[in-house]
């Protein structure tokens, strides 16, 4: 009979692995958002650590990945207390955030009810997430990092009362099916940034590419077309049209990344923004009866998603002029 040895799961104080939160745990935190990311639901990206607000000092500021919902992050190694809850809200407001995430290793239950007693007067514009970082070891393996979700707003609840207030919720409990199930479709293929998505009701959905006002998103476009794009949506125009123009002169290298997709290369007239993007016809009605058929549509936009990420990783992320 055949044995399966497992190791052992070992609980380690977070201090073994990060002395300071500002000098240590901060910056390891921005470095590995994308691990944050997957706990929570959606993609962030980090803008900045240690930003001044008011005579305060912000842990991590940052943005949803293709929007421009302000994300701000507040952690620390010891138990939760009344001085960081304070500085959240503090920072919350001063930067008009959108997610607000308390990252700390231990919960104290009154700090947990404060932060779902947020969650519960604030409307689905706003968002408080309580997060709990577990350091660990197996045997005697490398540490590493696993975070729970202690508290969250609850989506069902605000997603029904979206469906309620707009007269077109048919359209949105559409779109949440096609999201939900082309994120598990793409955790599926290990895919980052999909598993653990929450879906949404928004016509797109984005993912990072590692670098601030660039981003890949998966679009319903107008005349029943799926669209995928790169897009181009720092603060002004010029950083934009300055990226595009570099994208631009290695046309013929990103077209051969795209393997033969036609790529549309839109500077998109006096907007803020320019997009190199691709497109596929598809039959909306058949899509939101038929299980196999959003199946292929999911084929399609695995593969062309990893193409422009890789195409924005490499010619945006890294720099490459």
């Amino acid at each position: 009979m055949n044995t399966v040895q497992l190791g052992k799961i070992k609980i380690i104080d977070p201090r073994e692995l990060w002395s300071n939160e500002e000098r240590d745990f901060t910056p390891w935190l921005a470095e590995n958002i994308e691990a944050l990311s997957e706990a929570i639901g959606f993609p962030i990206e980090v803008e900045q650590t240690e930003k001044a607000v008011g005579k305060y000092e912000l842990d991590v500021v940052g943005k949803v990945v293709g929007t421009d919902k302000v994300v701000v992050i507040e952690n620390q190694l010891e138990k939760s207390d009344h001085k960081h809850l304070g500085q959240l809200v503090t920072y919350a407001a001063g930067l008009n955030a959108s997610v607000i995430i308390w990252v700390t290793p231990y919960v104290e239950d009154e700090h947990r009810r404060a932060v779902e007693w947020l969650n519960e007067i604030t409307d689905e514009q706003v968002n408080f997430f309580l997060v709990r970082p577990e350091a660990f070891r197996i045997n005697e393996s490398l540490p590493a990092v696993k975070f729970y979700v202690e508290t969250a707003p609850s989506h069902f609840v605000r997603n029904l009362r979206e469906a309620y207030k707009r007269e077109d919720a048919p359209r949105h409990t559409f779109r949440r099916m096609f999201w939900q199930e082309m994120f598990d479709y793409l955790a599926a293929d290990n895919h980052p940034n999909a598993k653990g998505r929450q879906t949404s009701a928004d016509s797109w959905v984005g993912f990072s590419v590692g670098k601030s006002g660039v981003s890949v998103n998966v679009c319903m476009g107008q005349g029943s077309k799926l669209r995928i794009e790169l897009l181009l949506s720092a603060s002004t125009r010029e950083q934009n049209e300055k990226a595009y123009e570099m994208l631009k002169r290695k046309q013929i290298e990103i077209e051969k990344i795209m393997d033969g997709e036609t790529v549309l290369w839109d500077e998109m007239g006096s907007a803020k923004s320019c997009r190199i993007a691709v497109n596929y016809a598809y039959d909306k009605a058949r899509a939101e009866d038929d299980a196999s058929y959003r199946k292929e549509l999911f084929k399609w936009i695995a593969p062309n998603l990893s193409r422009l990420r890789r195409v924005g990783a490499e010619y945006l992320a890294k720099g490459n002029e």
